[in-house]
């Protein structure tokens, strides 16, 4: 079951302390946008903490979303749209996104990319030794592509470092 705001929610409740009048105080106009002046983590995403310096940080979109529509599913986002101001929470603005939306766009950290990269080559039918055959020779990749039925330009990406690249390296040199 999705669980989400509904009117018995208990969060519900807690958003329902922040008023919308109380709220839109600590915003400025900025064109169609209201740019919120209060806290922002980052410097990117506003937010608003309820019940004093033990309290709780909410999202300021998410509040208001709540408070002008209702409801939204727990795990989703609110974001706003890709040419507002970076700190618009204009209700108009708003924009629900799903946790998988929200991360595209965005890179992956290296060490997930070396997993992914290492789990696809499990699957793979080209073997390393082909790989290290193409690298070495000196014959047009289009030959390896006719022998091995790979796909057009396959031992080009590979020869020029696009495709297979080398995971031995320590990739985080210089990120210690």
């Amino acid at each position: 079951m999705i669980r989400t705001i509904a009117p018995w929610d208990p969060e519900l409740e807690l958003f329902e302390q922040f008023t919308l009048k109380r709220l839109l105080k600590r915003t400025e106009e900025d064109g169609d946008c209201l740019r919120w002046t209060g806290y922002a983590n980052l410097g990117r995403f506003p937010q608003v903490r309820l019940g004093g310096e033990a309290g709780r940080a909410y999202s300021v979109r998410r509040v208001l979303w709540v408070l002008t529509r209702g409801f939204l599913v727990h795990d989703w986002g609110v974001s706003v749209q890709c040419n507002c101001h970076e700190l618009c929470v204009h209700p108009d603005h708003l924009l629900v996104r799903p946790p998988s939306a929200a991360q595209q766009g965005k890179p992956k950290p290296l060490l997930t990319v070396r997993r992914m990269a290492i789990a696809q080559r499990k699957r793979s039918r080209i073997t390393e030794e082909m790989v290290q055959e193409i690298r070495t020779s000196t014959a047009p990749g289009v030959e390896f592509d006719r022998r091995w039925d790979l796909g057009e330009g396959t031992a080009a990406h590979i020869r020029a470092g696009r495709a297979r690249r080398d995971l031995g390296i320590d990739i985080l040199a210089g990120r210690r």
